[in-house]
């Protein structure tokens, strides 16, 4: 069996758990709503291979159809440049059953653990792929043809050369997560795909379920539900020709299993770009100074209430060839016997036969004799930590549960819809890591006269409770006011028209005139308390103010630079939580002003 696609990934030698998140949309890495520092459970929902201290708890929002979400990510082990292959997946699914839980326990893969014996509507449980789907990737064999050098494989889909043992998290598919674009029918749609290597956008493209049927075996109704009655794991076939060719006993009879294509998602091939770049062992900015980013356009032909969004993060060591995509590493190159150097070749490389004396093989820590010159004890070895199973890697993060909703019937198709959101938690910078201090997202927010903004955000009330911040311990609070207006201009300071000084820390004193963005006086106190109503209660600091605030659709009818702060987050424990926003006139040339 070939090869597909692999879209592997590595952290070469790094030994620590700390490798993609999303911080906008807020990504979950696998927490609920957890009051210390580290998630309860690294298998509740999915594999992440992250940190047990990043995510962020759980804070619901909704999105219109149609509208820009700018989502922003970071990933330690570099991406975008020569010192790994990189490649990044994003994809969401929508479900009725799709949730995210109120207990931090995985859901159980016995469904008579379950209420009423079905895990898909027992409600305690997170949830995002189905019963159903993680049964039959329990059942059918792995993909045989894939190289999973010298590792112990088990037979079902559940094993990968990541994930030999078949260890669960949540109803994912192991070898779905660890492959793309995966030959099995997957309720995950593209949304887009970063490659170092753009000339594969064709293929991936092509290969995507969004646009191509993806093939099953079928089995008789309830037999795998007989089988699994009666204590037996029968195993299921992977491909058309085994599918074909299979009998099993059913009902006291023979039958055969079919193969069925099903049918695409029936939308468009995702985005396929360059990999952003980002630098080794390090969870920060571009070189641009801000988070890696990219504007989805939520789709027009979605509308539910139960949606989630994944990042996969894919790297590949400069061992393997093409970055892992020559069609030449597959099975045939796996070690004969666990613990046994591959075939991967590493000798000739160097200027070594491939049966050599200075340990120039590609194997679980080799020892290597590195010095090859005369008077010099060739005796001296250095040890390599190379880890097999991860030449080749896939780390990932997942948000909690958001709402795709129809825009409203007043607001033309046509128009643009903006998201600002709030990303971050409550804490200073190495309280928070590997997930961020508040700010605004995004940061700088460019739009025309015309287009409408949409303001919203969330939090929790389960931070840990020794977490630095104003107001009330474990909360998050946001607000937005404008900035004052610069009162002195410094030497190479910018001098432009904005309202708002980036430099300062009092906002503005709003009068009767005061402009911000063209807002009306109670979207103005709205947007300070959280509430035009909230008078009561401790509102200084938000205190008694909720942890999602949504100020609805409004419309840009002024054209301006606005520079805007929350005047809670900004101590210097988490301090500048501030943004701007860009308003373009119309017929004006879409093209950045200087700052």
């Amino acid at each position: 069996m070939r090869l597909l696609f692999v879209v592997v990934c590595i952290s070469t030698i790094f030994p620590g758990y700390t490798d993609v998140y999303l911080q906008g949309m807020r990504g979950s890495n696998n927490r609920l709503n957890e009051e210390g520092r580290e998630r309860n459970n690294a298998n509740r929902l999915f594999d992440s291979q992250n940190n047990n201290r990043g995510g962020y708890n759980q804070g619901n929002m909704y999105f219109y159809t149609g509208s820009i979400v700018n989502l922003e990510w970071t990933n330690q082990h570099s991406c975008g440049n020569v010192n790994n292959h990189c490649e990044l997946v994003v994809q969401y699914m929508c479900g009725d059953l799709v949730r995210d839980g109120t207990t931090t326990n995985t859901i159980p893969d016995n469904r008579w653990k379950c209420d009423k014996a079905d895990c898909n509507t027992d409600m305690e449980y997170g949830m995002h792929e189905n019963y159903e789907y993680f049964r039959e990737c329990n059942r059918r064999y792995r993909n045989k043809g894939l190289y999973t050098a010298d590792q112990n494989m088990k037979h079902h889909a559940r094993s990968t050369r990541q994930n030999n043992n078949g260890q669960r998290r949540g109803y994912e598919c192991p070898e779905e997560r660890d492959y793309y674009p995966y030959w099995h029918p997957t309720p995950w749609k593209d949304i887009v795909v970063f490659t170092n290597d753009v000339k594969r956008c064709p293929y991936y493209k092509k290969e995507s379920q969004n646009v191509v049927n993806k093939g099953y075996c079928k089995y008789p109704e309830n037999f795998l539900d007989h089988k699994e009655a009666q204590g037996l794991n029968t195993m299921i076939m992977n491909n058309k020709e085994e599918c074909e060719k299979h009998s099993v006993e059913h009902e006291g009879k023979m039958v055969k299993p079919t193969w069925i294509e099903m049918g695409s998602h029936n939308i468009p091939a995702p985005d396929c770009l360059p990999s952003p770049w980002s630098r080794d062992n390090h969870h920060g900015n571009n070189m641009n100074g801000f988070p890696n980013t990219y504007n989805w356009t939520i789709p027009n032909h979605t509308i539910h209430e139960n949606c989630v969004l994944r990042l996969r993060y894919n790297i590949t060591s400069g061992e393997m060839s093409d970055g892992g995509f020559d069609p030449r590493i597959n099975a045939s190159l796996n070690a004969e016997k666990e613990k046994k150097p591959t075939k991967i070749d590493i000798a000739t490389r160097h200027g070594l036969p491939l049966d050599n004396e200075r340990g120039y093989y590609f194997k679980q820590d080799p020892t290597v004799k590195v010095f090859d010159l005369e008077g010099i004890n060739d005796k001296l070895d250095l040890a390599l930590a190379l880890n097999t199973n991860q030449y080749g890697r896939t780390f990932q993060d997942r948000t909690h549960v958001f709402e795709i909703r129809k825009r409203p019937s007043d607001i033309p198709a046509s128009a643009v819809i903006h998201n600002l959101n709030v990303r971050g938690k409550r804490g200073n910078i190495v309280q928070t890591y590997p997930g961020v201090e508040y700010d605004f997202q995004p940061n700088r927010l460019e739009m025309n006269q015309g287009d409408y903004i949409h303001i919203q955000w969330t939090g929790a009330n389960s931070n840990p409770a020794n977490n630095a911040g104003q107001g009330r311990a474990r909360t998050d609070r946001s607000n937005i006011l404008l900035l004052r207006d610069i009162t002195y201009v410094k030497d190479g300071a910018s001098q432009d028209t904005a309202s708002g000084c980036f430099a300062c820390n009092y906002p503005e004193l709003i009068t009767n005139s005061t402009d911000f963005l063209g807002l009306g006086k109670e979207d103005l106190i709205d947007l300070a308390f959280n509430s035009r109503g909230q008078y009561f209660g401790d509102v200084e600091e938000l205190d008694d103010t909720g942890t999602h605030f949504d100020l609805g659709l409004r419309k840009m009818t002024r054209a301006g630079i606005y520079r805007y702060m929350c005047t809670r987050n900004n101590n210097f424990t988490n301090r500048s939580q501030k943004g701007e926003i860009r308003v373009l006139k119309q017929g004006s040339a879409a093209e950045k002003a200087t700052q």
